[in-house]
This record gives C-alpha cells, sequence and structure tokens, in this order.
C-alpha cells in the first residue's frame, strides 16, 4: 500500500482488546489445613512454586519491626542437611531460583525452574518450609545486611521521606516503621526472636502452597501432600493493628537537609484496604490522577511545568489501608510550586472534571496492559497469591477487564471524594530548608522545621510557622 494512503496527522484506532481468559484453577485442602492451588499454563516448560503465610510485617510489635523480613530472609540460607553454600549448588545445579522474604502481609518462600526437575525442586521447597537450619553464623550476616540496607537509607533523601511521611500517618505503630525496620530494632533482635517469629507463623493452617506453569493438576497435588502432609505445627499469627496518626488538617514537615540541589517532596494520607468494593473505581481513578505515564500529576509537573522527570500517586493497598503518597523530586527553586501544583491536582479529581475522552485512555490502557502482566508462571503466581491473601472471589481476574471498563466518570468522581483528602495531607520535604522555607511558608500552610538528625515524630529542632 502507498504511504499516501495513510493519514500521518491522525493516530491510529486502537484496536479491541483481545480475548483473554485467566487460567482455570484447581483446589485441594490436605488434612493439615494447607490449601493448595494449581494453575496449569503450558507456553513454557516452566513451573513455579511458592509457599505463602498470610502473615508479614504487620505481625511485628513495634519494638520487633524488620522481624518478618530478617527471619524468612533466613530460611533460604541452609534447610535440612544442607548448608547455604550446599543448598545453593543444588539450586545452581537444577538451573532454578529460590528465594525468601515478607511483604506487608505475607511471608514467602518460592522457586522457579524448568518442569523436568519438579520432583528435585519441591524437595529442596519443602525442606526450606518445614526444616530451616536457623544457623547463628549465618544469622548474624544476614542481620548485618539488613542493618546494612537500614544505614544506606539514612542519606537517600526519597527513603527520609517515605521515613517521616509513614511516621506522620500512623505514629509509632507498626505502619508508622519502615517494613526492614530500624537500627534499634533490628540491633536488638536475638537468633531466638526469629525462630519464635517461624514457629509461631510457619504453620500449614495458615499457608497455601501455589503451583503454576507446565505441569499436571494431579501430579502437583499428589508432590504436595507427598511433601507436606506430614507437616504438623500448631499457632496462629497475631496481627497487632496499626493506629493512624493524628494529622487533623493539611501541614508541611521540612526536612533541612543541607547541601540538596534538589527536594523530595511526600504528599499522602491513609489510604484504603486491598479488600474496599471501591478498588476498581479507585485504580481508575488513581491511574488518572498520577499512577500512569500520561497522568494528570506527571503532564502537569513534567510536561507542562518542566519540574521534574517524573511523578507519581499511589495508593498501597494492603490488608489493612496503607498510606496513599505522591511522589516525585524537584529542583529547589520550584519547590513550592510544585505542592501547589499538587495539591491543585488533588482538589481538580474531586471536582468531577473528568472527561470522556480522559477515562476512555485510562481504562483502555489499564485493559490492555493487564494481560501482560500474567504472561509467566511466576506472574501467575503472583495473581493468585493476592486472591488467596485477600479473599477475592474465583472469577476476579477472569473479570478484571470488564471491572475496569464498567468505571465510570461519576465513579471516579465519587470515590475521588471518599478518598483522596487535600484538606488533612501530610507534606514532607526533604530538601535545603534555607532555599526553599521561605517559598513554603508563602503557601500558608502549616510548616514545622526538622533537622535531618531528628528521629521522625521527635521534638523540632525549630518554630512551627503560622
Amino acid at each position: 500500500m502507498s504511504a499516501t494512503a495513510f493519514d500521518r496527522a491522525r493516530a491510529p484506532e486502537p484496536s479491541p482488546p483481545r480475548e483473554f481468559h485467566f487460567p482455570t484453577l484447581h483446589r485441594e485442602t490436605l488434612d493439615n489445613g494447607l490449601r493448595v492451588i494449581v494453575a496449569r499454563r503450558s507456553a513454557a516448560p516452566l513451573v513455579s512454586a511458592r509457599l505463602v503465610i498470610g502473615a508479614g510485617g504487620d505481625c511485628d510489635a513495634p519494638e520487633r519491626s524488620g522481624l518478618a523480613c530478617l527471619a524468612t530472609d533466613l530460611l533460604d540460607e541452609g534447610a535440612g542437611s544442607r548448608t547455604t553454600v550446599e543448598l545453593a549448588e543444588e539450586v545452581a545445579r537444577l538451573g532454578a531460583f529460590l528465594g525468601s522474604g515478607a511483604d506487608w502481609d505475607a511471608s514467602y518462600v518460592w522457586l522457579d525452574l524448568l518442569g523436568e526437575h519438579v520432583a528435585r525442586g519441591f524437595d529442596l521447597l519443602a525442606d526450606v518450609v518445614m526444616h530451616p537450619r536457623f544457623d547463628p553464623a549465618e544469622f548474624e550476616r544476614i542481620r548485618d545486611d539488613q542493618l546494612t540496607s537500614i544505614l544506606q537509607q539514612r542519606d537517600q533523601p526519597a527513603a527520609i521521606a517515605g521515613k517521616w511521611l509513614v511516621r506522620c500517618l500512623y505514629g509509632a505503630s507498626r505502619y508508622g516503621i519502615q517494613l526492614i525496620g530500624d537500627e534499634d530494632t533490628v540491633g536488638a533482635m536475638a537468633l531466638g526472636d526469629l525462630e519464635s517469629f517461624y514457629r509461631r507463623n510457619f504453620v500449614p493452617a495458615e499457608a497455601s502452597v501455589i503451583v503454576t506453569g507446565a505441569i499436571d493438576p494431579s501430579e502437583a497435588f499428589s508432590m504436595v501432600e507427598r511433601r507436606f502432609g506430614g507437616w504438623r505445627l500448631p499457632g496462629k499469627a497475631d496481627r497487632p493493628v496499626p493506629q493512624q496518626g493524628e494529622i487533623g488538617s493539611t501541614r508541611v514537615l521540612m526536612v533541612d537537609r543541607r547541601g540538596s540541589v534538589q527536594s523530595e517532596i511526600r504528599v499522602g494520607h491513609d489510604g484504603l484496604p486491598r479488600g474496599s468494593e471501591d478498588y476498581f473505581p479507585v485504580v481508575v481513578m488513581n491511574s488518572l490522577l498520577g499512577e500512569i505515564f500520561n497522568s494528570r500529576i506527571m503532564l502537569n509537573l513534567r510536561e507542562k511545568n518542566g519540574f521534574t522527570y517524573g511523578a507519581r500517586s499511589r495508593f498501597a493497598f494492603r490488608r489493612l489501608g496503607g498510606p496513599f503518597s505522591v511522589a516525585t523530586a524537584v529542583r529547589n527553586e520550584v519547590t513550592a510550586s510544585a505542592v501547589k501544583e499538587i495539591m491543585i491536582e488533588l482538589e481538580r479529581i474531586r471536582s468531577g472534571d473528568v472527561s470522556a475522552e480522559e477515562l476512555e485512555g485510562t481504562r483502555n490502557f489499564l485493559m490492555g496492559v493487564f494481560p501482560s502482566t500474567v504472561q509467566t508462571a511466576n506472574d501467575l503466581a503472583n495473581r493468585i497469591q493476592e486472591m488467596e491473601l485477600y479473599d477475592l472471589p474465583q472469577d476476579y481476574f477472569d473479570r478484571y477487564r470488564e471491572r475496569i471498563a464498567a468505571v465510570t466518570a461519576d465513579d471516579v468522581t465519587r470515590v475521588a471524594r471518599s478518598s483522596i483528602h487535600p484538606d488533612r495531607a501530610a507534606i514532607v520535604v526533604v530538601g535545603e530548608a534555607a532555599e526553599v522555607r521561605d517559598s513554603l511558608e508563602s503557601l500558608g500552610i502549616p510548616l514545622t522545621l526538622y533537622d535531618q538528625q531528628d528521629s521522625p515524630g521527635g521534638a523540632r529542632q525549630d518554630r512551627e510557622s503560622r
């Protein structure tokens, strides 16, 4: 066809979304209460297997913050008769990947490997889950590594801003401290604390094994039964409830980082739990606001004003409501202007100003990219894991695009008004106070100045501006 046949002044119309169906899930529950979920997908000769425990960082008392991360990091450092090195060598011989860890809502042990090695792989997975060595020398090494990570964050503006924001929102409760803990809590931990976390939380009745990829469901059930059927440990996770801090009305926390040539900005407040009935409207609303590249906040701060390379809004969906936040970094001289524009966008999304074209483009993007999030066996396991942790219905991801497509402009406005709160937001600015404080005060928002060495939530080092 001749090039003249194309109208290059107009973008081509998008094609209809391709048909997509989430794989069929096969479920069984063993006599010890362990749930087993299998989804077959034979596009590649790979299998992903993971054990999920519904107990993560939210189980850590504030004085034990970082325990879940530390305990789960130690699980794959030797198991059964294998030392750390021997276990790593066996995994390497299989061409597999073995890992363990925790997030706010769960702890995990996962294994990705070729289907031909799945039997040997399940032996390793079961050993790590049921017979971790908890070697004292490996504990010291893993704890030192976690302390090093904590210390490295001390001079990272993004980490500093995140730490101050959550402490402002949640006080000294669990969500108010970083998932990996702090120097005091991690430094005080002993090996017995990790063993206690394991005994209390790694119990079959609290766990699910998820198997995806090139494996027959009956074969998978049989392998899990043989290796995990004798697992017998009583226990029940005890989750302290994170408390929301006292924000009251919008205020600025200025953290003075002398010598900074740019400011790290966070604007946030409490958010929504993953199980919210408004999850899909909120996903669309937040994507339009600041989650995707051509969102309002990005177009405003980057394209229109040239303040920054990137800006993003995000809901940290957890079992309990994690924070909503807007994050960006800008030059010192435009710090106050960037804060002002963020607040304008938060107010605007609540106003009902949502065009049909903007909404359609956002929904089409979310529907179009969704199948790419379940391409691999590991991707599929992630989605099933989400279903298990948050009690989502069996057809949840099969209807995902349908639910996104059903979101209306009225839905966007409704959830924006109920879940975006510019009138009670914490605004954290980490930067050179001598260069940005006066312009921030001109916004008319109460400001408190802190030194970088202060602890979040501690006494301020300067007067509060009114």
